[in-house]
């Protein structure tokens, strides 16, 4: 099959009952310059798309600076399966690991918050009674949470009997 508006020969047919969606009444000039729509789009996408996940793998590794090499690595390894984000192909698991980076520098944000509102004591004594590693050295998102909310159970209680 040929494609609508050309004739045998490859050059421009002028169109007979407009059925290619482009009226007769506006010039050939714009319809040649501009071309298909959708294979522009298409092209832009794809190119979108490839810059979306170079800037995912950036982001991704701004993150660990915050979240610390140790708790980095771990959720590189545990949800891309991979030790640096460019070996990540799929751009869903790019976009899950990125979720999980930010989702533990939030963590790491509140257990910040909550250790200035306790005494380091009492810090070092709930991580002893949670079995939990010193604060630098969390190296998973579910010990990160246990201790997050272990001390901010604790300072929550501490603050009702100062009142």
């Amino acid at each position: 099959m040929r494609p609508s508006g050309r004739n045998g020969n490859g050059s421009a047919a002028a169109p007979s009952n407009g059925t290619n969606g482009r009226s007769q009444a506006n010039g050939s000039n714009t319809a040649k310059v501009s071309g298909n729509g959708h294979t522009n789009a298409g092209n832009s996408n794809v190119g979108a798309s490839v810059a979306s996940g170079d800037d995912l793998d950036a982001r991704i590794l701004c993150m660990e600076k915050t979240v610390g090499t140790v708790l980095y690595r771990n959720i590189l390894r545990e949800y891309g399966r991979v030790n640096q984000p460019k070996l990540i192909r799929d751009l869903a698991v790019k976009r899950t690991v990125l979720q999980m980076l930010e989702s533990a520098a939030r963590g790491i944000e509140r257990l910040d918050a909550v250790t200035k509102r306790l005494d380091a004591k009492t810090v070092e004594a709930l991580l002893a009674k949670l079995q939990a590693p010193p604060l630098g050295e969390i190296s998973d998102m579910k010990t990160l949470q246990h201790v997050v909310f272990g001390l901010e159970e604790l300072a929550g209680s501490d603050q009702h009997h100062a009142a």
